[in-house]
């Protein structure tokens, strides 16, 4: 959380004209992730790291980070490139980020594969992703993220085992209660209730719903664009971002649908909603910087609306739980949302749908194993 305030004060000191501080700032920001990630990785608890594969990540954070070095040179010192000089404050940055995207990965793949593999994975992740990506224009403060979030997904991940072998445990000890298997329970409340067909046609629906708005939005912004002389860059804000941040709106509704809370959030979805669709109309008749400005501080509060009642209803997170939420909700708005012109919200799309898509499938390989010669009942 502090790391995500200390990077979006520097992209505010960009905006207010104050380019050193904000390089001093949204590196600050990298830097406190980076000492968050280490005590995530640290701090494991029964799940401790052995001494093979800590030294291991740490052999790959530092060969990713001078690789990121030898990159920083190569663009400072070698032929004209288009993205100019790095400064050593900005340098300090993409090594952090470089070096945290390695290691988060071979240690989120350590317990899934051997060492050589773990290694080459890692290797992959920060000098063959993180480096080029940022080569390319991608901001460090993204890379971190990613490999925060990398390191969270670790941790979900152990947890998750350890509730299975708990389950497992207590399924030994008692038994399947009612020709249930605690396992199986215990999956069933990770993935969410289950939906029925008509539920999970919906959620396809709002997914692709989702993805077709930002898709349209795009091609129409960049064809105005080029229309207009002004390349594909009228798409990343403007009227353009305007029309594609509609898409968060069947977003939402498709998360709270999968996880089976539509009725506790209707309300919220409601107020957020509204707010997302008055602010993105406002924008749309209006497209003045000040409009901006406001329509998007009324969309990053709609999502920390939104954000915090799916949290709070939808993954019975506790209030302080649900409160950091909403404000990671809004502050990746400003952050991720707004400065790709609402592009990811098509990734978020895409990956909410895939998830649909399994369940689907998964609903209709156990109905296929209940039918049977006498049960047609159940394959109607």
């Amino acid at each position: 959380m502090l790391a995500l305030v200390v990077a979006a004060l520097g992209l505010g000191a960009g905006a207010l004209g104050r380019p050193e501080l904000a390089g001093v700032l949204r590196t600050g920001g990298i830097l406190v992730a980076a000492g968050a990630l280490v005590l995530l990785l640290a701090r494991r608890g029964d799940d401790r790291l052995e001494r093979t594969p800590a030294v291991s990540a740490i052999v790959m954070a530092v060969a990713a980070g001078l690789s990121a070095v030898g990159v920083i040179w190569l663009l400072n010192s070698g032929p004209d490139r288009p993205i100019g000089i790095v400064g050593t404050v900005a340098s300090v940055g993409i090594v952090t980020a470089a070096a945290s995207a390695a290691a988060s990965t071979a240690v989120l793949i350590r317990p899934h594969v051997e060492a050589m593999a773990a290694h080459v994975w890692s290797g992959i992740a920060g000098a063959g992703f993180a480096i080029p990506f940022m080569a390319a224009g991608a901001a460090p403060e993204l890379i971190m993220a990613g490999a925060v979030l990398i390191g969270i997904a670790d941790r979900a991940g152990h947890r998750r085992r350890a509730r299975a072998l708990e389950a497992r445990e207590r399924a030994i000890a008692l038994g399947a209660v009612d020709g249930v298997d605690p396992r199986d329970a215990l999956r069933s409340r990770e993935r969410g209730p289950e939906l029925d067909r008509d539920a999970l046609r919906l959620a396809l629906a709002l997914g692709c719903t989702a993805i077709g708005t930002v898709v349209v939005a795009w091609a129409i912004g960049i064809a105005v664009g080029s229309a207009s002389g002004a390349g594909s860059e009228g798409a990343g804000g403007g009227q353009g971002f305007a029309a594609a941040s509609l898409a968060a709106i069947p977003l939402a509704v498709q998360a709270a649908l999968l996880r089976g809370a539509v009725a506790p959030l209707r309300r919220w979805l409601a107020i957020g909603g509204g707010m997302l669709g008055v602010a993105s109309l406002a924008l749309l008749v209006a497209p003045l910087e000040p409009v901006f400005l406001a329509a998007v501080a009324a969309q990053s509060v709609a999502i920390a609306l939104l954000a915090g009642a799916l949290a709070r209803h939808g993954f019975g997170a506790s209030t302080e739980g649900a409160c950091h939420v909403a404000i990671a909700g809004a502050t990746a708005w400003w952050l991720l949302i707004v400065s790709t012109g609402g592009l990811l919200l098509a990734f978020a799309a895409v990956v909410t749908t895939l998830l649909a898509l399994r369940r689907r499938e998964r609903r209709r390989g156990r109905l296929a194993g209940q039918v049977g010669p006498g049960r047609p009942e159940v394959a109607r």
